[in-house]
């Protein structure tokens, strides 16, 4: 995940294009000074572009209750977070399709959450004492909020959450530096730069199930960021050139971010351990990585020429390389997206100038008969084979195949085929539908229909 935490007094909460401030160095320690007021984590604004591909490949669901640019992400299991503001205070509370709003209640009345994990943990930093001064939480849905403390300052910050509730973020130390932290039950908060002292300090972004933690500092003496990795086993790893910005890790190790290019333009980037960092590219200026689920679909932005061009969003997958995100999702082309985030499912939630959407990747499909004309009480086939961007939906689940209103039967799909045989259609002209009910990752869909004609 590529999570982000936005936390205002007053205000709309609109976040600026932080990714590509963060490169220029003096205006990123700039931010990085004032992060007790205003903390951005991971966040770039978006805006959709006009790009034309053949077919919208996902569906969009309104999340009601999601502020303009605030942060969202979503779980496995479909459930997302997403933040409410008012003209005083921001409140983080759960939603899913399901089951709908579930609000947190978080002590203080201004609280933001960055990230939820699949055990449906969410972090973030809240003010449960309304003094002014942020702290790091973690919440779970039996035990309620948790409060993480701090490495010895009077802020922080949780930015990432594992399935095992381990928690990554950043945090002032007793020197009024800012370090990144990794936390756990057992452990509590470990400081994972201690020996940092510049000005601009640390931010852990992310972590994976192995409590691999990545993100990005200043190294002392230095003005421009390095993209870092980091395991307990082998320590804080420096990743690409000077300028670099760590912002995601799946459970696969494989980090994702913005790096100098041999271009000159900052891009996103991918990298493994034993490949190193691989260059995704861009559609047009510069470019920056901000999610990446356990597939390999990595969801960012770019700008759509260089200096200080609009910037669009991207979905880059192995197979497809980079493809502008606005014509996958058919959105219109004055929203722009502030956050973004896939899971492991290929919903990707996305935060806009408009409020917040869930993104599900669309079904479709091919139906065919054994054959027709067929001959009165003659035994007839019907496959439905269903697919999506992600993939076919899950094996077991269920479709129906009717005539009109009428339902002949239904089959569960394997391998995204299902079948179904039937030798009980009247002599004539039938058309012949089926239909996908959805689940939590695709939308319900129906094929169109098909005639089968049946003599006597």
């Amino acid at each position: 995940m590529a999570p982000g935490v936005h936390f205002h007094k007053g205000g709309s909460g609109v976040s600026p294009p932080e990714v590509f401030r963060q490169r220029r160095s003096s205006e990123g320690m700039n931010h990085l000074k004032h992060v007790k007021k205003v903390l951005i984590v991971a966040l770039s604004v978006l805006l959709f572009s006009g790009f034309a591909f053949a077919q919208v490949a996902f569906s969009v669901i309104a999340v009601p209750g999601s502020s303009p640019n605030s942060p969202i992400a979503v779980n496995n299991a479909g459930q997302v977070m997403l933040n409410t503001g008012t003209s005083v205070s921001t409140q983080v509370s759960l939603w899913s399709s399901a089951s709908g709003a579930q609000s947190m209640d978080l002590v203080g009345t201004n609280s933001a959450g960055s990230s939820i994990s699949n055990s449906g943990d969410v972090v973030g930093a809240g003010d449960p004492n309304n003094t002014g001064y942020l702290q790091a939480f973690t919440w779970q849905t039996v035990g309620g909020e948790q409060w993480l403390g701090s490495l010895g300052g009077n802020f922080s910050a949780a930015s990432g959450v594992n399935d095992a509730g381990a928690v990554a973020g950043m945090s002032l130390n007793a020197a009024n530096n800012q370090h990144a932290f990794l936390w756990t039950q057992a452990g509590g908060m470990q400081d994972l730069t201690p020996n940092l002292t510049s000005v601009g300090g640390a931010t852990a972004v992310a972590v994976n199930s192995s409590n691999q933690v990545v993100g990005y500092y200043f190294p002392n003496g230095s003005r421009n960021t390095l993209g870092f990795t980091w395991t307990q086993a082998g320590g804080l790893v420096n990743l690409g050139a000077a300028g670099t910005l760590a912002l995601g890790v799946n459970d696969a190790g494989t980090v994702v971010g913005q790096w100098p290019s041999a271009t000159g333009n900052s891009h996103a980037f991918s990298w493994t351990q034993a490949g190193g960092i691989q260059d995704l590219g861009s559609l047009g200026g510069e470019s920056a990585a901000l999610s990446i689920n356990r597939q390999g679909w990595i969801v960012g932005n770019y700008l759509i020429s260089t200096g200080k061009g609009l910037l669009h969003g991207f979905l880059w997958t192995a197979t497809a390389g980079m493809r502008d995100f606005t014509a996958l999702a058919g959105l219109i082309a004055s929203e722009q997206i502030s956050s973004a985030q896939v899971n492991d499912l290929g919903m990707i939630a996305i935060s806009t100038n408009k409020g917040g959407y869930l993104l599900l990747p669309k079904v479709t499909g091919q139906f065919a008969s054994s054959g027709s004309p067929s001959v009165l009480g003659q035994p007839v086939t019907f496959t439905a084979t269903l697919s999506s961007i992600a993939g076919p939906p899950p094996d077991g689940e269920t479709v129906t195949f009717l005539t009109g209103t009428t339902v002949l039967g239904s089959a569960t799909l394997a391998g995204g085929v299902a079948e179904f045989t039937t030798s009980a259609l009247k002599a004539g002209s039938h058309g012949i539908t089926v239909q996908y009910p959805g689940d939590v990752s695709h939308p319900a869909a129906k094929l169109a229909a098909l005639t089968q004609v049946v003599s006597r």
